[in-house]
């Protein structure tokens, strides 16, 4: 029987999006100085000649915005557990020039872990014209709503090139303060998502393979939380997970209260708007979205999964990532 926390937690993680309401201090801004010391690290970073994903943290120097990176970086790990970094012109970088920049920034928070198995460390998110439900077709590939998750790593983060025409909302939920609730209202439900759900592997060249996972867990007093959300619902259409009525009370119950609207908090991300936020302590969300006929201007976001220097103190179910997947196959060409 896993330990179960049978207490409130009272940290800055805990946090309501009702919290917020009248409360920017989770937008950070770039100021001139950074965007100065950011173009001299871009600078230096070409000069290598290397992809983008082939460049290594001294080769993406910075001096003075150490710090704030530090402060960043603290804020998402110890302190509420996200943090909006906004002002990057990327109207006067190219593509590969905004890539370059989020992966160096990335460098001077971890390592980079690969999403998929195309070995992808630098993701991009927009719509591919596939759907879900045909075939494995994971859903940031598509333009559909996606379900409240974690993904595999200590933080993700997104950078916004392009915003949808409409919808395209990207929402984050406290899974502390969700704990809090659920202990609060139904603590019968603790322990079937203590003990775990079945996933089943959605992805493209896998087999179907299958692993329990809990979504919450404890390790060293500390509460953490792993939710793919998309697999667990997979694992039941697909008949492998025949769920008890309090295992689906409890993941429905999940589900409800990461969407409420006095805990979620909602971002209508700008170009070269960064979010960044701890897969332990965080749900996040998508809405539905329409793109612009143009397809230059598709809603695209730039994706990074990165493992801390430093790590969360966690179980030994949330090492179970796509880091050192062997890059085995080849995407097919998508339309521009």
């Amino acid at each position: 029987m896993p330990e179960i926390l049978k207490k409130p937690v009272a940290t800055a993680s805990a946090w309501r999006g009702a919290d917020f309401k009248n409360d920017t201090s989770w937008i950070v801004r770039m100021t001139p100085s950074d965007i100065d010391e950011i173009d001299s690290a871009l600078k230096a970073a070409k000069a290598t000649g290397k992809e983008v994903t082939q460049l290594t943290r001294n080769e993406f120097p910075i001096q003075s915005l150490a710090k704030r990176f530090r402060a960043w970086r603290d804020e998402v790990t110890d302190g509420r557990g996200f943090v909006l970094v906004r002002g990057l012109p990327v109207e006067r970088y190219s593509d590969v020039e905004v890539r370059t920049i989020f992966w160096g920034i990335g460098l001077h928070w971890g390592t980079a872990l690969s999403q998929n198995s195309y070995g992808d460390l630098l993701g991009d998110v927009y719509d591919e014209g596939v759907k879900m439900g045909t075939g494995k077709v994971r859903g940031y590939r598509t333009n559909s709503f996606l379900m409240f998750h974690t993904d595999r790593c200590d933080i993700v983060g997104l950078l916004c090139l392009h915003k949808a025409m409409a919808g395209g909302i990207s929402t984050i939920t406290s899974t502390i303060a969700m704990h809090n609730e659920i202990l609060r209202n139904h603590p019968e439900y603790l322990e079937p998502l203590y003990n775990g759900l079945l996933y089943a592997n959605i992805e493209e060249g896998g087999d179907y393979t299958t692993w329990r996972v809990p979504i919450y867990s404890v390790t060293n007093g500390v509460l953490s939380c792993r939710c793919s959300r998309n697999t667990i619902e997979s694992a039941r259409k697909m008949g492998i997970a025949k769920y008890t009525d309090l295992e689906v009370a409890a993941i429905e119950y999940f589900d409800e209260i990461a969407a409420r609207e006095d805990l979620r908090l909602d971002m209508d991300l700008e170009r070269g708007d960064m979010q960044l936020i701890n897969n332990y302590t965080t749900v996040h969300s998508r809405t539905e979205y329409q793109d612009f006929p143009d397809k230059s201007l598709r809603r695209h976001m730039v994706r990074l999964w990165l493992k801390l220097d430093e790590r969360r103190p966690v179980a030994p179910h949330y090492e179970k990532e796509y880091n050192g997947v062997k890059k085995t196959l080849t995407r097919e060409p998508v339309e521009a």
